[in-house]
């Protein structure tokens, strides 16, 4: 099989696009033509809302795209035992819909949840500022199933969790890439819908003082969900974005609250005190506060062109992991004439998009300056999204690591043929 000499409707990212499609509606429909493409040695490409199309590396062999998005289902929604199970296919947007009819919620944020589908925002270990407060993909799932390349069905964990030999099969498929098998299900921790919700919005002159405050936060009466850390250009794309009326001349801290009317209240007036050097403050509550909580999920991803369409506004982006007490001063080594950054500052993480206009040249030289500085603190730096032509260059997945070896060893375990997604992870 050759690559398709002219594009059509299946893009598979960076200029790539899939020679075929496979639409299967049910598990074993999709299991049995995984089995039998990969006998043939094709390329296998998951698929679901297609937003995250230009993460990880080129596409390293023509192949197919198998659209997971008929497979939507919910499988089963015992309430009362704060579970659910859904196919892969289905939206993050309709599952929070549905689990809010029972007045639950999966803890989860990913941008663009109307298109992004469960499968694929675990696939790719996407979360958002709530991360902080209620925690990673990874702690969500106690279930999965998958098919892989062999042609198998393969079930691992379950609503009911027992110590097996073996390997942790829900973790592992998490944040995989979908390089070891196309996930058809998944059994998910859910948790009550909160009553309020509120965010802080605060704004500084400078960095100096927030190392400060967020030491403060940390052992505040409040319980934060969230600590979003903003240079000026993010904090005016951010307020943009929600549409309100929100001050951003500076840095910005925005510290997330949820919990009852009562309890949210009483967490913004303790905020007022504790954030009293700041220039600016402003609580932002009820819908206003769903519009700046989407704002801020959304805009990490930097306007990446979904569904293969359009143009990103940023030609380069970085994800970087540090230790939280690492935040303040990495942000602060970042050129805000270049860059706009959005931290989780109680995690340690770090996005920066590239401005636009901004030459890739002088984006790549700050990338190399950055990740040395992310590794000499015990962190890395990966790239979500690069020009085509510099990937390979620039090590979009970061500094190599010693475990990058035992990754490969149980890609070659689980799919051996190297037929899922071949060339995107490591």
């Amino acid at each position: 099989m050759n690559w398709p000499d002219s594009p059509n409707d299946t893009p598979l990212g960076d200029g790539r696009f899939a020679s075929a499609v496979e639409r299967p509606t049910d598990r074993q429909e999709l299991a049995d033509a995984l089995g039998r493409l990969a006998a043939e040695g094709i390329g296998l490409y998951p698929q679901g809302g297609r937003t995250a199309l230009e993460c990880g590396g080129i596409p390293a062999r023509p192949g197919v795209a198998i659209d997971v998005t008929g497979l939507s289902r919910v499988v089963d929604y015992p309430a009362a035992d704060m579970t659910i199970t859904v196919e892969a296919g289905l939206t993050l947007a309709e599952l929070q819909r549905t689990l809010g009819a029972q007045g639950q919620r999966l803890p989860l944020e990913a941008p663009a949840a109307d298109l992004a589908t469960i499968g694929g925002v675990f696939a790719t270990d996407s979360s958002g500022p709530r991360r902080f407060g209620n925690g990673r993909p990874r702690d969500l799932i106690i279930g999965v199933a998958f098919a892989s390349s062999k042609g198998e069905l393969v079930k691992g964990g379950g609503r009911v969790v027992k110590n097996v030999a073996g390997y942790d099969l829900p973790k592992l498929l998490t944040g995989s890439m979908g390089s070891l098998g196309v996930i058809v299900e998944l059994t998910l921790k859910t948790r009550p819908r909160p009553e309020a919700t509120a965010l802080c919005w605060s704004t500084w002159p400078g960095m100096e003082p927030l190392e400060e405050v967020l030491g403060v936060l940390n052992t505040s009466r409040t319980r934060p969900v969230a600590l979003e850390l903003l240079n000026g250009p993010a904090a005016e794309a951010v307020a943009r974005r929600s549409g309100l009326d929100l001050p951003a001349g500076g840095v910005v801290l925005a510290v997330g609250l949820e919990g009852t009317e009562t309890l949210v209240s009483w967490q913004l007036d303790v905020l007022e005190a504790e954030l009293g050097g700041a220039s600016g403050l402003v609580p932002v509550r009820g819908s206003d506060a769903d519009r700046l909580w989407g704002a801020l999920t959304d805009h990490p991803a930097g306007g990446l062109a979904l569904g293969g369409e359009g143009e990103a506004s940023s030609a380069l982006s970085f994800k970087a992991n540090l230790l939280p007490s690492s935040v303040v001063a990495f942000v602060e080594s970042i050129d805000p004439g270049r860059w706009e950054v959005q931290s989780h500052a109680g995690n340690g993480i770090v996005w920066g998009l590239g401005r636009p206009g901004i030459e890739v040249d002088r984006l790549a030289e700050d990338v190399t300056r950055l990740r040395e500085a992310a590794v000499s603190a015990g962190g890395n730096l990966i790239l979500p999204r690069c020009p085509t032509d510099r990937k390979p260059s620039l090590g979009i997945w970061g500094a190599p690591r010693g475990d990058w070896e035992l990754a490969r060893m149980v890609k070659r375990a689980i799919d051996p043929a190297g037929a899922m997604n071949p060339g995107r992870f490591l």
